[in-house]
């Protein structure tokens, strides 16, 4: 298993020397899989929603495949996002506000995709009060299992909401009086549904909230996503504090996976301090180099 770079290959493999081989290689494969980890996000939400539009506003990679998944009649479709050779992948979940005889079908397909999804993100209109369907689907999916802490709730079309002739076009930003609407209705919607991350109202065509909306994103997701996905966003979603998350979390994904990649095997005292000081160079090594990498 080698990394894109040969020398940084080389300067990884110069930390750990006193290791025998399997174990050097054990290593070196644990740190490519955090370093090319593929990042999968679940896009929820009823059609008008503006999933597409979302989508398309905060990622500058281009929707290159698309595709059914086997398995089951009714059908997610994955949408695989490519920048260079750093892939990942938007899974466009159906079931909102479907007919109820399809529930089966769906318990199958979600039960399937559920281990797979970093994060889901769900998309509700700012602009709209029928939610039951999305509480339904919502209560569905936890009691699937579902992880409530990977669940980022987005209110949509945040510039059509009461009074709509007041959005303000110069600086694309609500009125004050929209911004009282989009606080009343977002915290009618945390309510609704429980999470621990806030819910963010977006208008996604003028970009409004958008780096708000990214930085939530790159705190939500788990460590070893959080860089491969930041390396997608437009540039102009991108803010400071989500960039220092991105590579400290990454830092952090480092160490977990040499962590695990040495957990197997039994060392002598002496070469467990070696194996700290390496572990800590090693991390310095790849977070140092995250420009690069990412």
């Amino acid at each position: 298993m080698s990394f894109s770079h040969s020398s940084l290959s080389a300067q990884v493999k110069s930390y750990l020397t006193f290791l025998p081989e399997e174990i050097r290689q054990k290593i070196l494969e644990h740190l490519h899989s955090v370093i090319h980890y593929e990042p999968v996000i679940g896009i929820m939400g009823k059609s008008g929603t503006g999933k597409s539009c979302l989508c398309n506003a905060i990622f500058q990679s281009r929707i290159c495949t698309t595709h059914p998944l086997n398995g089951c009649t009714r059908q997610a479709h994955r949408l695989t996002l490519q920048l260079g050779e750093r892939r990942m992948t938007l899974v466009d979940l159906p079931g909102i506000g479907e007919t109820p005889q399809h529930d089966q079908e769906y318990r199958t397909l979600y039960r399937q995709l559920l281990p797979e999804l970093d994060l889901i993100i769900w998309i509700l209109r700012a602009d709209e009060r029928a939610y039951a369907a999305d509480i339904t689907m919502h209560q569905f999916l936890l009691n699937e299992g579902a992880d409530p802490s990977r669940f980022l709730f987005v209110l949509s079309h945040a510039d059509r909401v009461f009074p709509a002739g007041e959005w303000n076009d110069t600086e694309k930003c609500p009125s004050r009086q929209q911004e009282l609407s989009l606080a009343t209705v977002t915290a009618r919607v945390a309510t609704l549904f429980p999470s621990s991350l806030p819910v963010l109202p977006v208008a996604a065509p003028v970009g409004w909230n958008l780096p708000a909306l990214v930085s939530l994103m790159i705190h939500a997701l788990p460590p070893q996503a959080t860089s491969a996905v930041y390396s997608h966003i437009r540039g102009e979603n991108r803010s400071e504090q989500a960039q220092k998350h991105a590579q400290q979390t990454f830092g952090d994904a480092i160490g977990k996976s040499f962590d695990a990649a040495v957990a197997r095997f039994s060392f002598p005292a002496w070469m467990l301090q070696l194996l700290r000081k390496a572990r800590d160079r090693i991390i310095h090594l790849l977070v140092t180099l995250w420009d690069r990498l990412f």
